[in-house]
């Protein structure tokens, strides 16, 4: 069973329902139930999960690629990679002007810290694809400032860009 975030899985079923570009800034401690709730919402939806790895920007563009090429072939074994973030995001924008697809970064400061540019290409992104499409996009992040300064702060690339924000 799932039990106490009720309140955040309507607020996320609300924004999912309008069909229109969103983007959901999701944040709190380790080990409280942001990866938890994001699985329980997805049930049933079409995503595409990925969780950053502690690790490259190489290898996560790699663990990126796979986790599209998984949402286009269920069965499929051998992902080509993408050539970089922005055509990997493009890809995944491109999937989304046809259905509402929720797309989801866990671990979101990971990617950030693998790739320093990766907020500057979420929101191009935003800005100029993914406006006009049905994406559903989660950022989510355990490392509490990081989140607040870097993804909603005032300075960060995606300042004003998300939809809602759930502090877990």
């Amino acid at each position: 069973m799932f039990y106490c975030r009720e309140k955040e899985l309507e607020t996320m079923e609300k924004h999912y329902q309008k069909a229109d570009f969103e983007c959901i800034v999701i944040y709190g401690r380790r080990r409280v139930g942001k990866t938890a709730l994001i699985n329980e919402f997805c049930k049933g939806k079409p995503v595409i999960y990925f969780s950053a790895l502690n690790s490259s920007a190489g290898e996560n563009l790699e663990a990126l690629s796979k986790a599209i090429y998984l949402y286009q072939n269920p069965t499929g074994t051998n992902a080509p990679a993408f050539r970089n973030f922005e055509d990997a995001l493009e890809a995944i924008t491109i999937l989304a002007k046809e259905q509402r697809i929720v797309f989801v970064i866990d671990e979101y400061p990971y990617l950030a810290k693998a790739d320093k540019s990766i907020s500057s290409h979420l929101q191009h992104l935003i800005d100029h694809i993914g406006q006009s499409s049905q994406l559903f996009l989660i950022l989510c992040g355990s490392s509490m400032s990081f989140m607040e300064y870097q993804v909603l702060g005032y300075e960060s690339p995606l300042y004003g860009r998300r939809t809602a924000q759930l502090k877990i």
